[in-house]
């Protein structure tokens, strides 16, 4: 059972709906607080006495060239569903980056949403759920969770500026490290995002060619960072991309 769950609106209603035996069969998580989205659903499963054996996970590769979900993703979904529950009062699905789906996954996945079998849960976790086909959007319950809690210190500031006042040769070798450490890459995007909106606040009042300067690069940022979670796009190319608005 996870402890120290952030009570939120979100949790305080699931919590209740869990407790009455009244959950819909179908959750879509959007937002990117993903350590809460995680919370949240275990303490579902632990209350409600899922084992291991009746969860699935389904996610995208880690691999470029399989990030996607497939067709083959959900065959063997709907294999695991043609089943009983093995030991537990329901079957769940835990979708992680549902966003990924291709349009073939997608349609068939609708499928299993319109005629689920048995006593199913359906846990879709997506940061980008406008990618989703709103046929799917419309027969799931949607819960938004979000966090601005990105931890920025002197250092990471001080690191965004001088690559700021860099030449294009630093900032591309800059790229090139932090594309080489691909599982901080979201993290230092939202760091340097929330530093660039706090100059850009300052630079509204004093400096308006900087506060132009500053909304480019946040806007570059914002590109980049879907890019990287939405699409193959090589991370060293879409992060080169991004220190050309610097």
């Amino acid at each position: 059972m996870i402890t120290n769950i952030r009570i939120t609106k979100q949790y305080e209603f699931l919590k209740k709906l869990t407790r009455l035996n009244r959950l819909s069969h179908a959750y879509l998580f959007s937002g990117n607080d993903r350590k809460q989205k995680e919370e949240i659903m275990s303490y579902i499963l632990d209350v409600l006495l899922i084992q291991d054996a009746d969860q699935i996970t389904i996610r995208p590769g880690k691999d470029e060239s399989a990030l996607e979900i497939t067709i083959a993703h959900i065959r063997t979904l709907s294999s695991f569903l043609s089943m009983s529950p093995w030991n537990s009062p329901y079957k769940a699905v835990m979708m992680y980056d549902a966003h990924f789906m291709n349009k073939e996954a997608q349609s068939a996945f609708l499928k299993l949403l319109e005629e689920p079998k048995g006593e199913t849960l359906f846990f879709l976790h997506s940061e980008y759920p406008d990618l989703l086909l709103n046929t799917i959007r419309s027969r799931v319950q949607e819960f938004k969770f979000y966090s601005f809690a990105y931890e920025t210190d002197e250092l990471t500031a001080e690191e965004f500026e001088k690559l700021r006042k860099s030449d294009l040769v630093v900032r591309f070798a800059a790229a090139k490290i932090l594309a080489d450490s691909r599982g901080e890459i979201e993290e230092k995007l939202g760091q340097w995002l929330l530093i660039a909106r706090d100059l850009l606040i300052k630079a509204i009042k004093n400096d308006s060619a900087e506060a132009g300067k500053l909304l480019q690069t946040i806007k570059a940022l914002q590109e980049v960072s879907l890019a990287l979670q939405t699409s193959n796009v090589n991370p060293r190319l879409a992060l080169e991309r991004l220190m050309l608005d610097f």
